[in-house]
């Protein structure tokens, strides 16, 4: 009876998360019409001005790039303001910015530190001339060509905040960069799946793009590393709901090492653990051990394993097959151990107000 107990307490929760993940994938990836049942299109002629937001702490290198994507965007430049915020930098962040035509803030500050406390600044610091909407960009992403427009269409629908796909370009840089990649799609999968279903979808930090009145309701004041899920929490106390949009998608670069990708998701880890898929997936090998160890419920069990391995199944088909690929999934068991480590250490961890960027391939750390 205790046996049974046991088994149960560990395949129930694992069932629950399972099947969210599983029905949110099943959905996402069908090919559904941007326009939604419920929601009215404005007039086209009048596309949203944006503020391309760029929180930044030392990107003399990679900031170029980002702004080079914003200046290719498929969308009436006079309708695009970009900002960056050169949060203590100690490089040439600022001077890049102005060099490539975007406005820059430069801040000061020794006691608030950290990428929340730059987002905050620029915010209040166009309060008055922000018009529509702000994108927050992190400053070594880029922006797909088609992005502003594909946002566009979802704010026209009448949406109020919503989050761009999220789309690893490193996936063949070791494993580190396969596993963020595949976990990247899955987030992807599961968010469209979500709003397929008429629920938000999380922040994800980079792609987040709210309207001024969003701002104006829900003031962003956020202190601890993971910046956008504790604003993501402030959104969901006031009743706002965050769209996926899929059709625009940032492109961001995985930390190329397995000690960087550690050191990223140590951090990331402050969100919760229901944010982490290496704990999650712990939890479902655990029941899955317990239950064949009982001999007790294990169809049940077996079937939860098959579903998982098709959620990530599909993750892996969207990141695509290769031969290279295929070698570094050998390697990938070792890389989800130390992030499962990594989970356990970070939720335990006292929390930095400070930015601790990831050291990008080459380069050294830099804050």
């Amino acid at each position: 009876m205790l046996s049974l107990a046991v088994c149960l307490a560990f395949v129930v929760p694992a069932t629950a998360v399972c099947l969210v993940y599983l029905a949110c994938t099943l959905l996402g990836v069908r090919k559904i019409p941007r326009w939604r049942v419920g929601l009215t299109k404005r007039d086209p002629s009048e596309p949203c001005v944006f503020t391309i937001l760029i929180p930044a702490h030392n990107e003399q290198t990679t900031l170029p790039s980002a702004l080079r994507s914003i200046a290719a965007q498929d969308y009436p430049p006079d309708r695009v303001r970009v900002l960056v915020v050169a949060d203590n930098c100690m490089d040439r962040t600022a001077d890049v910015a102005l060099e490539h035509g975007a406005e820059c803030l430069v801040r000061t500050d020794v006691h608030r530190i950290g990428k929340g406390f730059a987002i905050a600044a620029g915010i209040e610091f166009n309060r008055l001339s922000f018009r529509d909407c702000v994108l927050i960009l992190d400053a070594d992403c880029e922006l797909s060509p088609n992005a502003l427009r594909e946002l566009d269409v979802v704010f026209a629908a009448g949406a109020e905040v919503v989050q761009t796909a999220v789309w690893s370009r490193n996936a063949d840089d070791g494993p580190s960069g396969y596993v963020a990649a595949v976990g990247a799609a899955i987030d992807d999968a599961v968010a469209e799946g979500r709003d397929h279903l008429g629920l938000r979808v999380p922040l994800r930090g980079t792609g987040m793009a709210l309207r001024r009145e969003v701002l104006a309701k829900v003031k962003w004041d956020t202190a601890s590393p993971v910046e956008d899920a504790e604003y993501d929490s402030q959104l969901r106390r006031a009743g706002v709901r965050v769209r996926f949009c899929r059709e625009a998608v940032v492109w961001c670069e995985a930390p190329a090492t397995v000690s960087g990708l550690c050191r990223q998701r140590r951090r990331w880890a402050l969100a919760g653990p229901l944010a982490s898929k290496p704990l999650l997936l712990a939890h479902l090998l655990a029941a899955v051990a317990v239950c064949f160890a009982a001999n007790a419920f294990t169809l049940w069990a077996g079937s939860l394993l098959l579903a998982t391995g098709f959620v990530y199944l599909q993750a892996m088909a969207k990141v695509g097959f290769t031969r290279h690929r295929l070698g570094l999934l050998l390697a990938t068991p070792v890389v989800v151990l130390r992030l499962f480590g990594v989970v356990i250490l970070g939720l335990v961890h006292s929390k930095k107000l400070e930015w601790d960027r990831t050291p990008r391939l080459g380069e050294g750390r830099t804050g």
